[in-house]
């Protein structure tokens, strides 16, 4: 009789350790899931925004194609909800809530940066438009802001997962994308080889250059390797 008790109280024990583990490997696997989804959706923008960006820079536009990054937080939304629909739920636990929450603040803090940053430099071009060089120092630079949110929310979720590298990368990669977007370096090169015309398409296709490499590296990736562990 005793045997059989410690049996049953080993079977239930082994029986909550495997709970367990199956509710950690299906956390993994939608954290992963949604890493990857935001992952592609960002990396599909960036081209779709460089690509519109060209086309209209090559017409004489000015390049309208940054407006569509303000559809990518509806287009992951929209991604994620007919995926979750057509897939069990899987459990809420404090990392994939962390993670979540990481990556929306950071789409909360772009966007309404973007938003301020760009309202404030028009408003700069129409008051000082007769002294360029007030203008000039007066604008606030964009995108090196953007890379550094993108890298310290790449290191947070690497911090989550406990990935080093994913961590390194998010400092390491946005110091240097960024200082070298602040600093003008490329379109300095750029404009001893290049028309006027070059470097305008440059700065405005680099950003999304950037973020395809971030979201591949920061997002995609860490996405499949959560989405494929066993």
């Amino acid at each position: 009789m005793e045997e059989n008790m410690n049996m049953t109280a080993e079977r239930s024990l082994e029986i909550i350790t495997e709970q367990i583990a199956q509710s950690r490997k299906a956390v993994s696997k939608s954290t992963g899931q949604s890493l990857y989804v935001a992952g592609f959706c960002t990396m599909a923008m960036a081209m779709a925004v460089a690509i519109v960006n060209i086309i209209a820079m090559n017409n004489g536009f000015t390049p309208i194609g940054h407006l569509l990054w303000f559809l990518l937080p509806v287009i992951i939304w929209l991604a994620m909800r007919s995926i979750n629909k057509k897939q069990a739920h899987a459990p809420v636990n404090l990392v994939s809530s962390l993670v979540g929450k990481t990556w929306w603040t950071f789409a909360a803090l772009v966007l309404g940066f973007f938003i301020l940053a760009s309202l404030w430099n028009v408003l700069i071009i129409r008051w000082l438009s007769s002294d360029p060089t007030v203008i000039v120092s007066q604008q606030v630079a964009i995108t090196p802001v953007i890379i550094l949110l993108m890298g310290m929310s790449i290191s947070i979720t690497g911090h989550i997962l406990k990935s080093k590298w994913l961590v390194w990368f998010g400092i390491i990669g946005s110091l240097v994308v960024a200082v070298g977007d602040y600093s003008g370096i490329m379109g300095a090169i750029l404009a001893r080889i290049s028309s006027i015309h070059t470097v305008g398409i440059w700065h405005n296709v680099s950003p999304c250059l950037s973020v395809f490499l971030f979201a591949l590296i920061g997002l995609m990736l860490p996405g499949l390797m959560l989405k494929h562990q066993k």
